[in-house]
């Protein structure tokens, strides 16, 4: 029922082609990473596109120097939500083979979070220097997170 709502409510807002695939479960960080490098042609919502601001779970918001969204049909159970998905900023989700290229994962600090890690995707695997220090950069800043890892 959540999904229908979801999906009626981007089909209202933006437009979205409301798709009709199931959902499926993806267990593992290696597991998401792996299908999508295979399977990189995923659907792709953006909830909080590039300027746009989000919380990360706290109080206050930040601006976005990147895309982030979710693979709707795939779902992580640590919040039984999408996979969340954050583009280079040197791309776009309109890029085709957005493969992982790297993730971050919530520390210690947000034990609650654990396991809601983002999986960092780019075209072909391509990204720029300049794409890696803006996510460092902007990640490093929020304190819930490790340090990013790139593959």
């Amino acid at each position: 029922m959540k999904l229908l709502f979801e999906n009626w409510q981007r089909f209202i807002n933006e437009g979205i082609t409301i798709t009709t695939s199931s959902p499926q479960t993806i267990n593992t960080r290696q597991e998401i990473v792996d299908y999508i490098t295979n399977n990189p042609d995923q659907e792709i919502y953006l909830d909080n596109p590039k300027g746009s601001a989000k919380a990360f779970g706290a109080n206050e918001k930040t601006r976005l120097p990147v895309d982030y969204g979710e693979w709707p049909h795939l779902i992580n159970p640590a919040d039984n939500m999408g996979w969340d998905l954050i583009i280079v900023p040197s791309a776009t989700k309109d890029d085709a083979h957005l493969i992982p290229v790297g993730h971050l994962a919530y520390s210690n600090v947000r034990p609650e979070k654990l396991g809601n890690d983002k999986i960092i995707i780019a075209p072909e695997g391509n990204y720029s220097q300049n794409d890696r220090e803006i996510i460092e950069d902007f990640f490093s800043q929020l304190g819930s997170f490790e340090a990013v890892e790139w593959y």
